[in-house]
């Protein structure tokens, strides 16, 4: 595979990195009172790569074993259309304030949870880890627009098997390293980094619902010009 393809997958991990689960809430055991909750932060990253490591080695298989199957089905009609209408409704939701501010609000009101007296390194903290690493990641599964173009890469890749599924586990440790980092960083630095990770932590929460905007706006964007330009809406 070359470099520049290794490039663009971590790009799309490091996108990744900035979602709530990937960031927003590991940053309430970063800046707990006293040092870093490293028993909760650590489960719980782990937990969340491997969510998403699994998700897409299911995604890849599925994919490449249906891939017979399905060819051709673009160029039916009744698909197109279909594949317009559902490009159009990601559109209309993704200008949808009440609809992003939930998606983006499930996750963050788990992270509230934790902050508001379980984010602690306690027999019940650790018991909500898990918990919240799959909540986190059910929430996000559809404006995983990131982790959906890397899939397609190592699929188109002429790798093997083992080697693709090596690459989806790397991509999935890249989405958790910047965390990880700030965590690092915060034991370090301790007080003297703090106010910087505060304001990180507030601009990722006024911005949460307007990115999950975003992702479901370009979707739904791709979606629908390629339905339109397969169709003929387009003109020629």
């Amino acid at each position: 595979m070359a470099l520049t393809t290794l490039a663009v997958l971590a790009g799309l991990a490091l996108v990744d990195s900035t979602s709530v689960g990937t960031l927003v809430i590991p940053l309430v055991w970063v800046l707990r009172p006293g040092p870093v909750a490293w028993r909760s932060l650590l489960p719980f990253l782990a937990s969340v790569a491997a969510a998403y490591a699994a998700i897409g080695a299911v995604l890849l298989v599925v994919g490449q074993s249906s891939a017979a199957a399905l060819e051709g089905i673009g160029d039916v009609d009744a698909v197109r259309w279909f594949q317009l209408a559902l490009g159009v409704a990601l559109l209309a939701v993704a200008f949808s304030d009440a609809v992003m501010g939930r998606v983006a609000g499930r996750a963050l009101r788990w992270r509230d949870r934790l902050r508001g007296g379980d984010a602690t390194d306690g027999s019940g903290a650790r018991r909500s880890v898990v918990a919240t690493a799959t909540v986190a990641v059910a929430v996000e599964l559809p404006t995983m627009l990131p982790y959906l173009g890397a899939i397609a890469i190592v699929a188109a890749a002429d790798l093997a098997a083992g080697a693709q599924l090596a690459l989806l586990g790397g991509y999935a440790v890249v989405m958790v390293l910047p965390a990880l980092l700030l965590a690092v960083s915060r034991a370090a630095l301790g007080p003297r980094i703090e106010p910087s990770l505060r304001r990180l932590d507030a601009w990722l929460t006024r911005q949460a619902d307007e990115m999950a905007g975003w992702v479901f706006g370009i979707v739904g964007f791709l979606l629908a010009g390629d339905a339109a330009q397969a169709l003929g809406l387009l003109g020629a």
